[in-house]
């Protein structure tokens, strides 16, 4: 039996202060969810997938950025069979990781704009 491949959308490219526009609101929509927690599994794979599109749009499909940010890992220890609530912090602090990072992302657009309007 044949599968059929999943169709690949292409995502528009965007400028660079369209792109510092919707890495704030990435940002502000998980420190939303970090506030709310426990943070449900759908709303941070949902939130995960809205990042990844939104780097694609802005660094290009491939890009080291997308994997750097979305795979990103927190400071909290994990293992297997961890408690709930240890897996929650976990949870937690690989979502202020990626805050990190997507605020690091946007200083470093804001700077590449500033330099060519220079």
């Amino acid at each position: 039996m044949l599968r059929k491949k999943k169709k690949e959308e292409v995502l528009e490219p965007v400028d660079m202060q369209t792109g510092i526009g919707l890495l704030q609101e990435q940002i502000e929509h998980a420190r939303q969810l970090w506030d709310r927690r426990p943070i449900p599994a759908d709303d941070n794979q949902v939130w995960n997938e809205k990042t990844e599109e939104v780097l694609t749009r802005i660094y290009g499909p491939g890009s080291p950025n997308i994997d750097t940010i979305v795979g990103a890992v927190g400071d909290a220890p994990a293992w297997i069979f961890m408690p709930d609530d240890v897996a929650e912090e976990y949870d937690a602090s690989c979502l202020e990781n990626k805050i990190r990072l997507l605020e690091g992302c946007v200083v470093a657009l804001k700077k590449k704009v500033s330099e060519s309007q220079s």
